[in-house]
C-alpha cells in the first residue's frame, strides 16, 4: 500500500545517506602512511599513487563539513533521474505527434522502451567474486541471489518510481536551468512550453501493470516485467513524449537496486561501497580538472543520472565540482531541481532516429533515411545542430548527409561507440565530443585525435573498479501509429552502433558475432537476425564507402567514385 511503500522509501534514504556519512567520516586526512588508494583506481585514472593521494585529502578536507549541508531529498519527482536531453526531446516529439496525428490525438505515436541486463554484476561473498542473479530466473547456486528471491522488492522499488509525479514549477525551473551551450534549443522551443508543461503537469511517471496484464493505449504510461530468455526485462510503453521520461529512471531503478544488493548479500556493505566511490570520484574529478581542464586542453560535462546508484552520493558529487571545475556543466535534472546554480546540458540520444526508423519505416527499404528526418526535424525544432551519428553506422549517416548537402550545417558530431581515430577520420572538419569515456586513459587517446569536449558520468565513481560492473540498457525498439484505414500499425528498430573493430565491412560473424551481437536488443517478437542483417548492411555500406575514399586519398587518386543515395532516397526523404 502507498504508506507502506512511503515507509521503505524513507529507510532506504536513510540508510543511503548514513552510509554515506560513515564513509566520509572514514576518509584520511593526512598522509600517515596508514591508507592507500586501491590500484583499479590508480589504472582507471592514470594516476600516481601520490597524486591519488593528494587529491583523495583535498576532497576529504572538504567533505568533512559539506556532506552534512546536503539537502534532503528523500522525495522524488518524475523528472528525477533524467538527463536534459529528456525535456529537449520530450518537446520535439510533442511537435512530431501535433504534426503527424488528427487534433487533439496526443496517444499516439506511441513507443516502447525495452531495458534489460547486459552484463550482470560481481559480489564478492565468502571472499570469493560471484555473479549476482538478482534479474535471473532460476539461477543457480553459482550465483548469488535469483529473481524469484527478489522480484517483490523489485516490483516494489519499481511501483514507487511510478508514482512519481510531474510538477508545473519544477518543469519551468529546469527549462530557466539551461547551461549557455543550451540557450538556442530554448530559445527555438519556447513556443512549446505551456502546452507541453500544461500536458505533463500532474501526472504520474507510469503505471505498473500486474503480471500478464498487456498494455492498453490509454494515453498514459504503462510498464510490464516480464522474463525473457530467463531474464527480467522491464518494458515500458505510451505516448512517445511522455514515455521518454520512464526510460532513464527505470534504468536508475534498476541500478540502485542491483547496487544494494551486492551491500546487503556481499561481504562489503554500503559504507564500504561509499568509501570506494568517494576515492574514486576524488581522483577523476581531479585529474580532470588538472590535466584537461587547467591547461586548456578541452571541456568535460557531467553526464550522470540514469544509472546513480546513490541519490546522496550523486548529489555529493555535483557539490564538489561547482566549486572544483570553473566551467561546471551537468545533464541531471535531479540535480538541477535540487542544488542551486546547476547548468544543464545536453542535446539528443539514439531514441530519435531509433523511434522514427520503427515510424517512417517506408524511407529505410534502401539506407536508414528515417535517421536524417529526425535530424531535420530536430535541428529545426532546436536550432541545435549536434548528430548523434552511430545508430546505423557513423559512416553512412555522415555520407547521407554529405550527398544531401547537409553535412556543412553540422556544428558538433558525438562519438559514442566503436573507434575514436576512426570517427574522427569520419568527420575530420567537425568539431566533436567524445562520450564513451570508461577510463582516463580514453580521454587522453580522444585529446590526441583531435576532440576537445567530453561527457562521462560512471567515469567519476558510480562503476565500481577491480570488479565486473553490471551493464544495462535501454532501447526503443516498438513503436505504434494507427494506419490511414484505422488499424494499428506496429514498427520496431533496433541499433547497431559503430564496430568496436574499426570498419564494419570488415565484420566477420565468425570472428566477431558473438561480441557484436552482446549488446544487440530487440522485442521478443522480432527476428533478431534478421534485424542484425539488415542494420549490419546499412553500416558496411557507409563504412566501404569510407575505406574506399581513405584509400583513394592515400594513393593520391582523390575521392573514391560511388554514391549511397539515389534521387529516390532523397525525394521520399
Amino acid at each position: 500500500n502507498p504508506a507502506a511503500r512511503a515507509l521503505h522509501r524513507m529507510a532506504s534514504c536513510t540508510t543511503q545517506r548514513q552510509a554515506l556519512l560513515s564513509a566520509v567520516a572514514a576518509l584520511p586526512t593526512a598522509d600517515d602512511g596508514s591508507w592507500s588508494v586501491p590500484a583499479p583506481i590508480l589504472k582507471a585514472t592514470s594516476t600516481s599513487e601520490a597524486d591519488a593521494k593528494r587529491h583523495v585529502l583535498s576532497f576529504s578536507a572538504w567533505a568533512q563539513g559539506a556532506v552534512r549541508q546536503l539537502p534532503e531529498a528523500s522525495e522524488h519527482e518524475a523528472t528525477d533521474f533524467s538527463d536534459y536531453y529528456k525535456i529537449v526531446m520530450s518537446r520535439v516529439q510533442l511537435v512530431y505527434a501535433k504534426a503527424t496525428q488528427p487534433a487533439g490525438e496526443l496517444r499516439f505515436p506511441a513507443c516502447r522502451f525495452q531495458t534489460q541486463l547486459r552484463r550482470r554484476p560481481q559480489v564478492v561473498k565468502d571472499g570469493a567474486a560471484r555473479e549476482l542473479g538478482v534479474f535471473d530466473s532460476g539461477a543457480g547456486p553459482e550465483m548469488v541471489g535469483s529473481y524469484e528471491g527478489s522480484s517483490a522488492a523489485f516490483r516494489a522499488a519499481l511501483q514507487a518510481v511510478g508514482e512519481r509525479r510531474f510538477r508545473a514549477a519544477t518543469l519551468r525551473r529546469l527549462i530557466a536551468a539551461r547551461g549557455p551551450p543550451a540557450a538556442s534549443i530554448e530559445e527555438s522551443l519556447a513556443p512549446v512550453n505551456e502546452e507541453w508543461v500544461r500536458l505533463l503537469s500532474g501526472s504520474r511517471l507510469f503505471e505498473l501493470l500486474d503480471d500478464g496484464v498487456g498494455f492498453s493505449a490509454s494515453g498514459g504510461v504503462q510498464v510490464r516485467v516480464e522474463l525473457q530468455g530467463g531474464q527480467a526485462v522491464v518494458l515500458a510503453q505510451g505516448p512517445w513524449f511522455r514515455v521518454t521520461f520512464a526510460e532513464t529512471p527505470i534504468l536508475q531503478c534498476m541500478a540502485q537496486f542491483m547496487t544494494e544488493s551486492v551491500q546487503t548479500e556481499g561481504d562489503h556493505g554500503a559504507a564500504r561501497w561509499c568509501r570506494d566511490a568517494l576515492m574514486n570520484f576524488a581522483v577523476a574529478a581531479h585529474s580532470v580538472q588538472e590535466r584537461v581542464h587547467a591547461p586548456g586542453l578541452g571541456s568535460v560535462s557531467f553526464f550522470a543520472g540514469r544509472r546513480a546508484p546513490h541519490a546522496d552520493f550523486h548529489l555529493l558529487q555535483h557539490l564538489y565540482l561547482q566549486q572544483l571545475w570553473p566551467a561546471f556543466a551537468t545533464s541531471s535534472l535531479f540535480a538541477g531541481r535540487v542544488l542551486p546554480r546547476c547548468r544543464l546540458v545536453g542535446t539528443s540520444a539514439h531514441e530519435g532516429p531509433m523511434a522514427l526508423m520503427a515510424l517512417e519505416a517506408p524511407l529505410d527499404a534502401r539506407l536508414p533515411l528515417s535517421s536524417v528526418l529526425w535530424t531535420v526535424l530536430f535541428w529545426a525544432c532546436t536550432g541545435n545542430r549536434t548528430v548523434l551519428p552511430d545508430a546505423f553506422g557513423s559512416a553512412t549517416f555522415k555520407h547521407m548527409l554529405l550527398e544531401l548537402g547537409l553535412l556543412p550545417d553540422v556544428a558538433m558530431a558525438r562519438q559514442d561507440s566503436g573507434r575514436l581515430a576512426r570517427f574522427a577520420a569520419i568527420f575530420p572538419e567537425t568539431r566533436r565530443m567524445a562520450s564513451e569515456i570508461e577510463e582516463f586513459a580514453d580521454i587522453e587517446e580522444a585529446l590526441r585525435c583531435g576532440y576537445r569536449y567530453f561527457g562521462a558520468g560512471g567515469f567519476f565513481g558510480e562503476k565500481r573498479r577491480g570488479l565486473a560492473e553490471f551493464s544495462i540498457a535501454a532501447k526503443i525498439t516498438t513503436a505504434l501509429c494507427p494506419a490511414a484505414d484505422g488499424t494499428l500499425r506496429v514498427g520496431h528498430a533496433g541499433k547497431l552502433g559503430d564496430f568496436s573493430e574499426g570498419s564494419w565491412a570488415d565484420f566477420s560473424e565468425e570472428k566477431h558475432g558473438g561480441t557484436a551481437r552482446a549488446k544487440f536488443i530487440v522485442p521478443a517478437e522480432v527476428d533478431r537476425d534478421e534485424m542484425f542483417a539488415r542494420l549490419l548492411g546499412y553500416a558496411r555500406a557507409g563504412d566501404a564507402l569510407h575505406d574506399a575514399a581513405t584509400a583513394a586519398s592515400a594513393g593520391g587518386g582523390g575521392a573514391a567514385p560511388g554514391t549511397l543515395l539515389v534521387r529516390a532516397d532523397a525525394e521520399a526523404l
